[in-house]
Parts: structure tokens; C-alpha cells; sequence
């Protein structure tokens, strides 16, 4: 295992580790996430921590969910789509209330002290994803090649080794001169690109509350957030000469990557809510960031097919299809490992709910998240550091969140429907979208010691990105020439149905 520069971390990672959700139980799902003014259900504990001073009895409660998702690529005039499905778990947790009563609760400030601790699911990775398109402007060997003039060859560089591969995978010529395989777009050519990826994973967050019920009137509350990350990712890019000429030494190459990141990180949460009177209340919550440590291990092949061009260099091995893989001294592949740290963005959250007596009450949420204060720590690679943490300034800013949901009861049944709608986190909002938006539906059931949640959650997200990363120099210094990258625009239909199961227990029965 080789130690690694930062050069694989970059504002997109960032963003991944930093968009999160505090809903994981079904009812708060279904009431599109909006959770900080209302109180009495789990999830507030990763929202408005003073939610868990409307508890008057105790609970334990777990959360399974079933995700099925889509996504639909559209590059270069061409559209695609894959499908994935997946078993996870949403949440699980107990909350410890104690609560006097009689003379002691006539005589008590405090009316009522909880502890809550457990887990919720605050982003999900699984996906699996698949697009392509027919390309007249760019390859992705133009890229290589440039790196193995900028960088060098060696399998030692900063990962992804680019310049090893295109040495090695006779992606450029053996001067490092010259530009590898430009004839085939040069001479009016074009090339059949795709990429596929699958991805795993998520953010857990372990919560730890505390918080009471003063007068009646005002709920306080603070949670200690525990994060633990997990992303695995394979990717496969493929690049083919669509000429049908078997004669211009280029036929085909497979690329592919594979990146396992594992982190921890800590946070903390203090939220209120204020009880204006029997019909209204509001709330507010302040999230800190959360301070995470990350270990990338990475690892990487490729497949090239070269027709007749190792033949017409004098090469002894004449065979078109060349492996390359970095190897250690041992002969084993090679993993890159690499550990640094990242900042994820505050948040801000704004609560609102009207009840409407016994039969339910309509509840809101705004949410601030700066998503422009995320910055990396890369321990002692500086340079890099403030490319990349710039590059967050110059990309992303900050999102205004909107979570609504109604509930109706009826008895011991309930109804719900809910709408949540996240901004761009994208100064360039126009080109690279990223805004999303929720919609949900449930029912649920409150008896004497049980309750029930069904939800259903459908989430559309578009967004947009590049086929291969863009490792061309800024300037023409190298001769290497500016390479158009084309962008592809992605479509997430995401869908979720969540169980929530849960008994009370002690106290009064809520």
C-alpha cells in the first residue's frame, strides 16, 4: 500500500459527505423531513434537538426501508438508464422520559427530562448508474497524455497515476511529444464513450440528546452527533473508435477505478421550541459542522487495444491489447491510501406548527446550510489545499431548504403528506442544477403502547456532470491543445417506502 497525495479529493467529494437529511422515521418522512417545531418523534433528534422535550413516556422504535431507484443519463444527444434496489436501515433508537406527576408535577418548573440515544440514516449512496454518447471534440487519451507530460510517468505520482497509463497502455508516443491519437477527432473522426458506475454506502449518525420541558412553554434540547461514513465505488470509463478504419491504431480502452472511503466525524446540535399557545409553536435549531477524518484507499487498471501500433514502433510485443496495473515491489496491485480531514457546512433551522385541536397539525421547516464554508485539511500538502478549498468558494454556495407537511388524525389513525424542496448548492446553478425535491405520503396507527408508520418518498433530482475528470493544463505551455469537455445531464427519480415500529413504555402514553 503506496501513501498518496491529496490529488484525488476534490470539491465533489465534499459535497457528497456534506448533503445529509435529518428524517429517518417513517412519520417525519412523510411529512416531507420537516421536523423542528412539532417534537415527540425521534428523527428530531437530528433537527431540532428540543423536540425531545415533548416526550411524556419512553420508547424504542426501528425503522426499516426499501429503495428503488432510477437514473436516466443524457449525453451527447443520447439517453440511458439503470435501475437499483436496495434494503436498508433507516433508523433505530430509544428515548429514556422521566416525568412527574400530581403535587410534584404542580410544584416543578421542569415537567419533563428526556435522553435519547440511537441511530438515523442521513444520506444514502447507493445507486448504480450508466450513460453514454458519440464524441467528434474530445478524448479522454488527450487527458492522459497531458498529465504524462505535466506530471510524469511513474506509478509514484499522485493518484490517479494518469501519465503511468498512458505511457504504459501506448496511449502517447514514446518521446512524450506528441499528441496520442488526436488523427482519429483531428481527421473528422469520432469516438463512442460511456461510463458506468456503482456506488454503496452512506452517513449514519449516532445521536446522544438531552433535553426538558420547562413551564409548559419552552422545550430545550442538545444533541451529540457521532458520523460515521462509508462510500465504495467502482467506475468504468470506456472509450471506442467509431470509424470502423482498423488501420488508424486505436481500437478501444477500459479504465476503471475503484475508491473505499471510511471516515468519523462529530458534531453537535442545540435547538428550542416555543409554545406561543395550544394551537401554535416554533423552533429553532443551530447545527455546527461537522469535523470528519477520512481515509481514501484507491485502486486502478486499464485495458488498452491499439490495432497496429505496437507492430509499427518495433515494440517486441506486438499483441494489440495491453493490461496495466501498478504493481509494488511484491508484485501485488497497488492501493493508494491517503487520510485527511474535512469540514462539512452549519446549518440554520427555522420551525413553525399550527395544530388544529385533536385532528392534526400542519408543521414547516426553513433550513440554511453554507455549503461554501466546507473546507478540506490535506496535513501539510498546502498547495492543493488552497486549489481545492478555493475551488469550494468559487463553486458552491449557500442552500435555502423548504420542508412542509400536513397531518390528519383521526382516533388512533393518522394521515400524511408532505413536500420538501432543496436549492442548488451551485453558484452556477444554470449549468450544473442540483436542486431536489420530495414528495410523500403516509399512515400511521398510535394505540396504548404501540405505534405504526408506513411512508412512501419519491425524490427528483437533476444534475450534471463531466464523462472524465478534466486533467488538461489551463495553458497551451505543454502544446498540449484545450480539449472540450462535454457535459452529461443526469435525472434521479429515487424512491423510498419506510416502516416504523415502535413501543412505549413508562410515563403517559403519547
Amino acid at each position: 500500500m503506496l501513501p498518496a497525495t491529496a490529488m484525488a479529493q476534490n470539491e465533489i467529494d465534499a459535497l457528497r459527505y456534506s448533503q445529509v437529511t435529518g428524517a429517518a422515521t417513517a412519520r417525519a418522512l412523510s411529512l416531507g423531513g420537516a421536523g423542528g417545531s412539532y417534537g415527540g418523534d425521534f428523527s428530531s433528534l437530528s433537527i431540532n434537538p428540543a423536540g425531545i422535550g415533548v416526550y411524556r413516556s419512553s420508547e424504542i422504535m426501528i425503522t426499516p426501508t426499501l429503495r428503488f431507484n432510477n437514473m436516466t443519463g443524457d449525453y451527447l444527444g443520447t439517453s440511458s438508464s439503470d435501475d437499483n434496489t436496495k434494503m436498508t436501515l433507516g433508523n433505530f433508537g430509544v428515548v429514556f422520559t422521566t416525568a412527574p406527576s400530581g403535587k410534584r408535577y404542580q410544584n416543578s418548573s421542569w415537567k419533563a427530562f428526556s435522553f435519547g440515544v440511537g441511530y438515523n440514516r442521513v444520506a444514502d449512496f447507493n445507486s448504480r448508474g450508466y450513460y453514454q454518447g458519440n464524441n467528434t471534440q474530445s478524448s479522454m487519451t488527450e487527458g492522459f497524455a497531458a498529465d504524462a507530460k505535466y506530471n510524469g510517468v511513474s506509478p509514484d505520482i499522485a493518484p490517479p497515476p494518469y501519465g503511468f497509463f498512458a505511457w504504459e497502455g501506448y496511449l502517447t508516443d514514446t518521446g512524450l511529444n506528441s499528441i496520442p491519437y488526436q488523427n482519429i477527432i483531428k481527421n473528422g473522426g469520432s469516438l463512442d464513450q460511456s461510463k458506468e458506475w456503482k456506488t454503496k454506502g452512506g452517513i449514519n449518525e449516532w445521536t446522544f440528546s438531552l433535553g426538558g420541558n420547562y413551564m409548559e412553554k419552552l422545550m430545550l434540547g442538545a444533541t451529540l452527533g457521532v458520523t460515521s461514513y462509508k462510500y465504495d465505488r467502482t467506475t468504468t470509463y470506456h472509450e471506442a473508435d467509431a470509424t470502423g478504419n482498423t488501420n488508424n491504431d486505436f481500437q478501444e480502452m477500459y479504465y476503471d477505478e475503484t475508491l473505499s472511503t471510511t471516515g468519523v466525524g462529530v458534531n453537535f446540535k442545540l435547538g428550542a421550541i416555543y409554545v406561543v399557545n395550544d394551537y401554535f409553536r416554533i423552533g429553532g435549531a443551530f447545527h455546527s459542522p461537522t469535523w470528519s477524518s477520512f481515509t481514501d484507499q484507491s485502486s486502478y487498471n486499464m485495458d488498452t487495444y491499439t490495432e497496429g501500433y505496437k507492430a509499427s514502433m518495433g515494440a517486441s510485443n506486438t499483441d494489440p491489447h495491453t493490461n496495466v496495473q501498478p504493481y509494488d515491489q511484491n508484485g501485488n496491485p497497488v492501493v493508494y491510501q491517503y487520510d485527511y480531514s474535512l469540514r462539512t457546512p452549519w446549518r440554520g433551522v427555522l420551525s413553525a406548527t399550527a395544530f388544529m385541536g385533536k385532528y392534526g397539525f400542519i408543521t414547516a421547516d426553513y433550513e440554511y446550510a453554507a455549503y461554501g464554508s466546507m473546507r478540506y485539511n490535506f496535513n501539510g500538502d498546502g498547495a492543493y489545499e488552497r486549489l481545492v478549498n478555493n475551488a469550494i468558494k468559487d463553486t458552491y454556495k449557500g442552500t435555502h431548504n423548504f420542508r412542509l407537511g400536513v397531518e390528519g388524525r383521526m382516533d388512533n389513525f393518522m394521515g400524511r403528506v408532505g413536500f420538501a424542496y432543496y436549492s442548488s448548492p451551485y453558484k452556477n446553478a444554470a449549468a450544473f442544477d442540483g436542486q431536489r425535491m420530495d414528495l410523500s405520503a403516509g399512515i400511521g396507527g398510535r394505540f396504548d403502547w404501540l405505534f405504526v408508520d408506513l411512508t412512501y418518498v419519491h425524490s427528483i433530482q437533476k444534475s450534471a456532470e463531466f464523462l472524465y475528470p478534466i486533467i488538461t493544463p489551463s495553458s497551451d505551455a505543454l502544446g498540449i491543445r484545450q480539449t472540450p469537455v462535454n457535459t452529461a445531464n443526469l435525472k434521479y427519480g429515487n424512491n423510498m417506502i419506510a416502516l416504523t415500529m415502535g413501543i412505549k413504555f413508562g410515563g403517559k402514553t403519547q
